[in-house]
């Protein structure tokens, strides 16, 4: 009778179990509980009502709860391998990932074809970045069941954090092809594609998604920081904006937004935008990074380091925030704490990569009858102001190799030193050491009063020189003038000055105005009016291979170089010419935040812009110094 009456009951709780279970599945979660409390009143070792109420503590993102109820399920019945698959999530959304990853394995072992278990061991995997066992996992899912988008969307990021672009984009398309209606794997689409350079086919991905889901803020985000990428800040504030106005404690949006402000020199609202960012997630060493620069930016440069300074606690190897801290303490004059940072500038993006070059680092060793070869970075104007410290290099006994850019070798020859000058590096002889030539300031412990100043260190071509004074003449104040530098990056944000600024020179008496522009900026002569008085050497300036050798020659004869932050300023420094430079008001490190001189150039003299973007009262000032000297013969003049 005993067994008849066990017998009723179970289908009794049988019966309500699947009335309970429909309820939870259908979204009635209060009456589903009520339900499975019912049963386990009666059957309190009912593991799969144990079970099922932890998915529901998990939905209700209660992880605690949903892993104690769980493991009461798997002490009651420990060959289930859904109890352990949905262990699994619970420790995944507590951030367990080492012990979510060993649930989903214990499930697998239960069940090996258990295909949502290899998933979420996917996933687990991806967050422990170890992406070549979950894009291996994923592709077991898909074994099983091809159709699996969202194991096929995972698996195409994976293929983008392996750097694997053409493969991930086409595990969206299967994705997509499965599930049109995808606007995760749309988004992510989107990112793979802006990484081959796909740009319109990006931003039509970002726009297919967010037709399907107008309120996805990663893809408004992503959209603005590829809009941003392609210099339409105005419209990337647009995409943030529409980020914030969903979710206002965005904090990747907030730190974005910040960086197009930034790029618009709109620098009081982009430290702004960094501070909402920081105080929605304290810890954001990307916007204490930024805010950093745009605290720079403001002359702040206290605050500023302070920033570089809590990034750099947070997160110790953050390359960009050391070589950020590098470039604010070398524009307070501290060398001692800036040349150290600055070699952060290998670890960091969008910088070069050291040369692969089979020797080991010079870090100061002795370099007695031994061999170094030093190599160029970054532009002509560094590996200009840099030159300075190889006959350094030969003091100490070195046999010195120089690798850099072809055209500006014969320019470098003119240091007259037993340096060998190369711009390939195959089939050189081996080296004892290699050294950037722009780490040699920290190997030489220079700081601002051990510079090596003596020049000129360059030299113009004497029968050049012959040549071009021949063409221009010895009469009139002659300036060589330069306004623009190169326009690739951001290196030339505010720096190069609009040529029409010059023009105010030419009006003064005796004084003629020489071009030394060549490529970027050549453009303005041709807007300029015609009695605008600036002299053009002609094509055949410079028009060979080999970089600034007539610059060079044209400077020897001219009386004063005036120009902008450009190569040219290192020319006319290290050949010694009279030189001054027109700065903006927050200028590259090498010319310090405050004062007229340079430690690098003794006979170059600085004009600062006491406003940002403000360049006419600097002309203002030089045609005031201008006009109190140009009644002296030329050559009485000094800086």
């Amino acid at each position: 009778m005993a067994a008849a009456n066990n017998s009723a009951t179970e289908k009794v709780a049988s019966s309500v179990l699947k009335k309970a279970f429909a309820l939870h599945q259908s979204g009635q979660i209060a009456e589903a509980i009520f339900l499975y409390r019912e049963i386990l009143a009666q059957d309190p070792k009912n593991a799969d009502v144990l079970h099922l109420l932890g998915v529901i503590e998990a939905q209700k993102n209660n992880s605690p709860a949903a892993m104690a109820l769980i493991d009461r399920a798997i002490a009651l019945n420990p060959n289930d391998a859904s109890y352990f698959s949905n262990r699994g999530l619970a420790l995944h959304d507590l951030k367990r990932f080492e012990d979510a990853l060993a649930s989903f394995d214990h499930a697998l072992a239960i069940k090996p074809d258990y295909a949502e278990a290899l998933y979420n061991r996917g996933r687990a995997l991806q967050a422990l970045q170890r992406l070549p066992e979950a894009l291996d996992s994923y592709d077991r899912v898909l074994a099983i069941k091809p159709g699996h988008a969202n194991a096929l969307n995972n698996r195409g990021l994976v293929l983008h954090g392996l750097q694997r672009f053409a493969e991930a984009l086409a595990s969206y398309a299967r994705a997509l092809a499965v599930k049109p209606d995808y606007a995760e794997a749309l988004n992510n689409r989107g990112l793979a594609l802006q990484r081959v350079n796909r740009f319109d086919d990006a931003l039509a991905s970002y726009a297919r998604a967010l037709a399907i889901k107008p309120g996805y803020v990663e893809a408004h985000n992503n959209r603005g920081f590829l809009l941003h990428r392609l210099e339409r800040f105005d419209d990337a504030l647009v995409s943030y904006a529409r980020a914030l106005a969903i979710n206002p404690d965005h904090a990747e949006a907030l730190n974005n937004r910040g960086i197009a402000l930034y790029d618009l020199n709109r620098l009081d609202e982009a430290l702004a935008s960094y501070d909402r960012a920081l105080g929605i997630k304290l810890g954001h060493v990307e916007a204490l990074n930024n805010r950093g620069l745009a605290l720079q930016g403001l002359k702040r440069l206290d605050e500023a380091l302070a920033s570089f300074d809590c990034a750099l606690a947070i997160r110790p190897d953050y390359a960009e925030a050391h070589n950020n801290r590098a470039m604010a303490r070398l524009l307070c004059g501290d060398f001692r704490e800036g040349w150290p940072d600055y070699e952060w500038r290998w670890k960091a993006k969008n910088l070069p990569d050291r040369l692969p070059i089979d020797a080991p680092v010079w870090n100061g060793e002795n370099l007695d009858g031994r061999s170094i070869l030093i190599f160029a970075e970054q532009g002509r104007g560094d590996v200009i102001q840099f030159a300075r410290y190889l006959p350094l290099l030969l003091q100490r006994g070195a046999r010195v190799s120089f690798f850099g850019p072809a055209e500006i070798t014969r320019l470098l020859g003119s240091m007259g030193a037993t340096i060998t000058f190369i711009s390939t590096l195959a089939g050189e002889d081996p080296c004892d050491f290699q050294c950037a030539l722009m780490s040699l300031p920290l190997r030489f412990g220079a700081d601002a009063l051990s510079i090596p100043n003596d020049v000129p260190y360059l030299r113009a071509e004497p029968d050049l020189v012959t040549r071009w004074k021949a063409r221009i003449g010895n009469h009139g104040f002659k300036i060589g003038i330069a306004w623009q530098g190169s326009r690739q990056g951001k290196v030339d944000q505010g720096r190069s000055i609009p040529l029409a600024e010059f023009v105010a020179l030419s009006r003064l008496p005796g004084v003629r105005l020489i071009s030394l522009q060549k490529h970027d900026g050549l453009d303005q002569l041709m807007r300029l009016a015609r009695d605008a008085g600036i002299e053009v050497p002609g094509e055949d300036f410079d028009p060979g291979p080999d970089a600034f050798i007539d610059t060079a020659a044209v400077m020897e004869i001219a009386d004063l170089i005036v120009t902008s932050d450009t190569a040219i300023a290192h020319l006319a420094g290290a050949l010694g010419r009279p030189t001054w430079v027109a700065l903006k008001s927050v200028p590259d490190w090498r010319w310090g935040l405050e004062g007229d001189g340079s430690p690098w150039y003794p006979t170059m003299r600085l004009f600062r812009q006491a406003t940002p973007g403000d360049w006419r009262n600097v002309f203002e000032q030089i045609a005031g110094e201008l006009q109190s000297m140009t009644g002296r013969p030329s050559r009485e003049y000094c800086p």
